[in-house]
């Protein structure tokens, strides 16, 4: 890129960065939902997203970031991928959260226990299941929008998620019968 007179970028570059930072401020705390519900304890989330911005950042200037959701979804995801492809890391314990003052102790701990519970699940599934999962059910994507994401086809996508959630069930059965 070429300075001008004063040794600044242009004002279109000027305006790429602007609109890259704003759809970053815009959604960061649903791309790191998303990349807690496919790493899990595989991984930090946070740096799932932090390399995944780095990424897009690098080639800002290829994409129209006015409408950025998509672009920033599928390079979380596909980000998270690549990190359950390595070697297994060392597994962090989970933050339970803060004792709200009309939660009792116990309905805490058990609501935290069924959420340790499915988080373990999901962290199981195979990770194609997995991504396309946490995409339809916390992101509420329609499988056309999964597909695209993982680059599959739509039938794919529906044996995926239909797969998922049967594992999901067995796997969780156990832990329902006991509460």
């Amino acid at each position: 890129m070429s300075m001008d007179e004063n040794g600044r970028q242009p004002a279109a570059a000027e305006s790429t960065n602007e609109l890259f930072e704003r759809a970053v401020q815009l959604h960061s705390r649903r791309l790191l939902a998303i990349a807690r519900a496919i790493v899990g304890n595989r991984a930090s989330p946070e740096d799932v997203v932090q390399q995944a911005f780095m990424n897009l950042y690098q080639h800002r200037d290829r994409y129209d970031w006015r409408e950025a959701g998509g672009l920033m979804r599928r390079t979380v995801v596909n980000e998270a991928l690549r990190i359950l492809r390595q070697p297994r890391m060392s597994v962090l314990p989970d933050d339970a959260g803060d004792l709200g003052p009309s939660q009792s102790p116990s309905r805490h701990m058990l609501e935290g226990e069924a959420v340790l519970q499915v988080r373990r699940a999901i962290e199981r599934l195979p990770e194609n299941f997995r991504a396309a999962l946490v995409l339809c059910e916390y992101e509420k994507m329609s499988y056309a929008q999964i597909a695209e994401t993982l680059g599959a086809s739509i039938p794919q996508v529906k044996t995926w998620i239909h797969r998922g959630r049967r594992q999901l069930a067995e796997m969780l059965r156990a832990f329902a019968d006991q509460t």
